[in-house]
């Protein structure tokens, strides 16, 4: 007999949960749930131990009856700890463990420790939001009468995976098999290139040494390729970084185990503490799930709308944003300018960025004269006929400052040499130390200024340097590295200025995409993801990043400039932005007649982002068809699927990279609903046909393109 499927409807979806469970015999323990995530941790012989994680709900059944595993001379401490040149991985007291009162549906845990023999006290903070994704950082206090040094720290460390030699992949003849997914590249113009690679015995560690998180954020997935569990991370942080994961197998019993640790990067001392001072470490967020790479994603993706990224101010969410730079670049002029708004106006932009060369004076270099922020004789009426004529368009303005850098034909440069970073007893050519209060002071002042004497809606940070190991200042008898202070008044100056500002958007570029860590983002509205946007690694890198960071943060940019209007047909080019934060740039130059079916291209794809896309992008579950691209120009296909939470619309983009393929692709959507009928249309030919959604899920669609550098769309929307 036939029956219809039936599937819970959304309104039976169970509220998020979260518990944690605090246990102070036989032995202290804590016990964390989050979602179907759990994970349990017991102080044990003076060390917090990670006892173990599950994906599935269930409560160990023996852990409430041991305090550890067998051995504790393998990492399974679940932090790690140098200061004054000693490992602080063990020998801690339990000073307390509490809750602290958080909104509904996040629950907020601390274990308060104190050291047996070092003077030094850390509370480890675990916050729960529901989701299968728990944060956890430290608070450490010096409670001496002395300077005390950080030499490293790991916020979370500890087990990760464990398999005993019943899950071993017999048919291989193999140990079990953990593989890990990351970015691979850090380098200007690598963004997203995301591989996955076995992880061996022994020692594998992912990092950026640039001075900053660099051109692939520091963010990784780890996949048991033997039992389906997977792992995904993101440490918040903006400076140098290291996530170290180590296997440990036991040829004997065929068991394996595989540990991690994750934390900042800086030659020592990183941090110097003050008697009495507390400084808080970069947060590890980390989930564990059963689920394919696309559910983790769409997890972490949650995670981070719900408890980490700002959300979308009123009337100002997604905005069509327009770069002046395209055919300008930093030689602009108010004529060029006024030319640049009437084309932003006349594709449908809706926010109009000036970029770098607003502040000099002519025949001089942009990256040489960042920190004179005043408007040069490029512009000798400054910014009013500007922001009139964008008043005029309805538009709002934005600019752009690279506020972390005074360049050396500045006339700040000049006056205050003392404020550039040091190292090795030499300055640095533009780099400013903010660990020097007064240059910190200066560059938040400048920012205040500049966003209120222009009347900015948009505040554009870029970050051209690369600090590398960081700057070095005497301290404290002392050479203390220079990023974490750094950082610390960064990120400090940006929560300060959304309060004064609630209404001021904030983009985050640095030199491209050079960090997209959540350490920055969250305190931006959206993020610059690269400047490359030349085809077909344009595509690679939206693909990639899309795994850290939910679309609607991610700025993807088209037109002319960084070369990109060069490769691909122009659907490929503007197809893109349509899977992330819309820009758009040089679309045609002064003085020329404006070409009416080029015009109606970018009209087309603006006109499809606000109406279609736009209304669901912020909840989009995205669905990764081609998860690994490799190569700095990849080939084949590439494919990313969106979805609405409520699975009445859908968006499939199928761009067709470099190099010879297969004419077809078989398109068979992961993100709709089988109980639906959709509206389908093909974006290259208009048509329109109506297909079931069992159709669409389990057969697929035949998408033809017969050259490379070409692409379709693929709109789905519900008929009920």
């Amino acid at each position: 007999m036939n029956q219809k499927l039936r599937t819970r409807s959304p309104a039976s979806k169970p509220a998020p949960f979260t518990d944690v469970v605090i246990r102070r015999e036989p032995f202290p323990t804590v016990c964390f749930r989050s979602g179907l995530a759990v994970y349990d941790e017991a102080l044990h012989e003076g060390r917090l131990l990670g006892r173990y994680h599950a994906a599935t709900g269930f409560i160990d059944k023996q852990a409430a009856a041991k305090a550890r595993q067998e051995r504790i001379d393998v990492p399974m401490h679940a932090f790690g700890l140098q200061m004054d040149g000693q490992a602080l991985h063990f020998g801690w007291d339990l000073a307390g463990m509490r809750e602290l009162k958080e909104r509904p549906g996040r629950r907020h845990a601390v274990v308060d420790l104190v050291h047996q023999v070092r003077p030094v006290r850390v509370a480890v903070h675990t916050l729960l939001d529901g989701t299968p994704i728990m944060q956890r950082w430290l608070e450490i206090t010096n409670t001496t009468d002395r300077p005390a040094t950080l030499g490293e720290v790991w916020p979370w460390s500890g087990a990760l995976m464990e398999q005993a030699s019943w899950q071993q992949n017999t048919a291989a003849g193999g140990p079990p098999a953990w593989s890990l997914g990351s970015f691979v590249d850090c380098r200007w113009g690598a963004e997203g290139d995301f591989q996955w690679r076995p992880l061996q015995e022994g020692v594998t560690r992912i990092e950026s040494r640039m001075g900053k998180s660099g051109h692939g954020a520091p963010f990784f997935v780890v996949r048991n390729d033997n039992s389906g569990e997977m792992i995904i991370g993101h440490l918040a942080w903006s400076g140098n970084w290291g996530v170290e994961f180590t296997r440990d197998h036991d040829q004997a019993t065929g068991s394996a185990r595989l540990w991690f640790k994750a934390g900042p990067q800086a030659p020592a001392p990183m941090r110097i503490l003050a008697p009495g001072e507390t400084i808080v470490t970069p947060a590890v967020h980390l989930g564990y799930l059963m689920a394919d790479l696309d559910g983790a994603v769409q997890a972490m993706h949650e995670h981070l709308r719900r408890s980490v990224l700002l959300p979308a101010i009123p009337g100002r969410g997604n905005l069509v944003i327009y770069n002046h730079w395209g055919y300008t670049e930093h030689e602009l002029s108010e004529a060029s300018l006024l030319h640049e708004i009437d084309v932003a106006a006349d594709v449908g932009a809706e926010l109009f960025v000036i970029d770098a060369g607003w502040y000099a004076d002519k025949d001089t270099l942009w990256w040489d004269t960042t920190g004179d922020w005043q408007p040069g004789n490029r512009l000798p009426r400054g910014f009013k006929p500007i922001r009139d004529h964008l008043r005029r368009k309805k538009m709002l303005v934005g600019l752009w400052v690279d506020a972390e850098r005074i360049g050396n034909a500045s006339k700040v440069h000049a006056r205050h040499p003392d404020w550039l970073m040091q190292k090795d007893g030499k300055r640095t050519d533009s780099d400013l130390d903010l660990s020097n209060p007064a240059a910190a002071r200066w560059m938040e002042q400048q920012i205040i200024r500049i966003v209120e004497e222009y009347e900015l809606d948009l505040f554009r940070l870029d970050y051209n340097a690369g600090p590398w190991e960081g700057g070095q200042n005497a301290r404290d008898g002392f050479i203390e590295n220079g990023l974490w202070r750094h950082y610390e008044v960064v990120y400090g100056i940006y929560d300060r200025l959304h309060k004064r500002f609630p209404k001021l958007l904030l983009e985050n570029c640095a030199g491209g995409g050079g960090r997209t860590d959540i350490g920055l983002v969250s305190r931006f509205h959206h993020t610059w993801t690269s400047d490359w946007q030349t085809a077909p690694r344009s595509f690679r890198i939206l693909n990639g990043m899309t795994m850290a960071l939910p679309p609607e943060y991610l700025d993807r940019n088209a037109g002319v400039g960084q070369d990109g209007h060069r490769r691909g047909d122009l659907d490929f080019q503007l197809r893109a932005l349509l899977f992330g934060h819309m820009t758009l740039t040089g679309v045609h130059p002064p003085g020329v007649t404006p070409n009416p079916l080029h015009m109606a291209r970018f009209q087309h794809h603006v006109g499809l982002y606000k109406t279609f896309v736009r209304p669901f992008l912020r909840t989009s579950r995205v669905y990764h068809h081609t998860a690994e691209l490799p190569g700095r120009e990849p080939t084949g296909w590439g494919v990313l699927e969106y979805a609405s939470a409520d699975q009445t619309r859908g968006l499939a983009g199928i761009f067709r990279l470099a190099g010879p393929a297969e004419d077809r692709y078989l398109l068979r959507c992961r993100g709709l609903s089988r109980q639906r009928t959709y509206l389908v249309t093909y974006d290259n030919s208009g048509e329109r046909t109506t297909v079931p959604g069992t159709v669409l899920m389990d057969q697929g669609l035949s998408i033809r393109l017969d050259r490379p550098l070409t692409s379709e769309l693929v709109m789905l929307q519900s008929m009920r």
